[in-house]
């Protein structure tokens, strides 16, 4: 796996902005809560709240963003408040079905919700994850969805023991799977195995496989990781320290250089579930930086 770092320089930096805004996944369990600034229509980087993960829409023709305190939308190059149900809510996960864009899901501390109506209106679907005492529970820090099944799900929540819960049926039931280690920055299923969990730790990516009611676990790198998402095409991509990795085997890895600002920390990396080839990255100022060919050229939104 290569080493030289190439297209942009985290570092010290890279770890003080995983500490602030924990896009990637918060490495304090359970330790940042709602801030009493809800009521923020605009989001900026001096907002005093802090993103927690991005995502494209099913359809993938809008970004949103969630937070310490709801869901933002880019529209016109700002961040406006969107799904206002979820205003008071630390949003950590969003998924969105590619069969039925109107179905999103989102999760965080203290909830696991759907919407069946573009976000509009959500309810509740916790039943079999432990939901008690409110309003701490369940502290859903990741969410991730099956590419081929969209009511095929994952989420990880706060805690060290049997935090890994799997639903089958959008979330009408859930049940523990088993146990990853505390300290994963992110997960993420693979499309061409469903029954695989990818996670990004401190010691590396490791491969989750669930076999007979229990976790096998294997090694895939040995540095740190801080971002995993699988592409629609069956690749995957990886943020480490000091760049963006692509592999579409898991063995090898190649560069995605990007050139961001001076003085901006990447936030992370997405993709659009319908076009493998259209990338986003969003930085710590809240630049959108956008490729159309699958990371080998970026132009930023303006």
């Amino acid at each position: 796996m290569p080493r030289e770092k190439k297209g942009f320089s985290l570092g010290i930096g890279f770890y003080f902005t995983l500490a602030l805004i924990v896009i990637i996944g918060s490495a304090i369990w359970g330790g940042l809560r709602k801030d009493n600034k809800s009521n923020l229509d605009v989001l900026t980087p001096v907002s005093g709240t802090h993103p927690h993960i991005f995502s494209y829409s099913a359809d993938g023709t809008s970004l949103w963003m969630g937070t310490h305190t709801g869901v933002y939308k880019l529209v016109d190059q700002k961040w406006q408040r969107t799904f206002k149900p979820l205003a008071t809510s630390d949003v950590m996960g969003i998924e969105t079905s590619p069969d039925n864009p109107l179905t999103i899901f989102a999760a965080g501390h203290g909830f696991v919700k759907r919407s069946s109506d573009g976000g509009q209106s959500w309810e509740t679907i916790e039943n079999g994850l432990p939901n008690q005492a409110k309003p701490n529970e369940p502290d859903a820090h990741y969410l991730t969805m099956d590419p081929n099944n969209s009511k095929h799900l994952f989420t990880l929540l706060a805690g060290a023991d049997n935090n890994l819960y799997e639903t089958r049926d959008g979330g009408q039931t859930w049940q523990n799977v088993g146990t990853i280690p505390q300290g994963a920055y992110s997960i993420m299923m693979l499309s061409s195995a469903p029954e695989t969990i990818l996670a990004a730790t401190e010691t590396g990516l490791v491969r989750y496989t669930i076999q007979a009611g229990t976790l096998k676990q294997i090694q895939l790198t040995n540095e740190p990781a801080y971002e995993v998402f699988s592409l629609s095409d069956g690749g995957v991509i990886m943020m480490t320290e000091s760049q963006f990795l692509k592999s579409t085997d898991l063995k090898t890895w190649s560069d995605i250089d990007v050139d961001l600002n001076d003085g901006e920390m990447p936030l992370g990396i997405r993709a659009s579930k319908i076009d493998p080839k259209r990338l986003t990255i969003i930085t710590d100022q809240y630049s959108v930086y956008e490729s159309n060919d699958g990371g080998s050229s970026w132009s930023l939104k303006k």
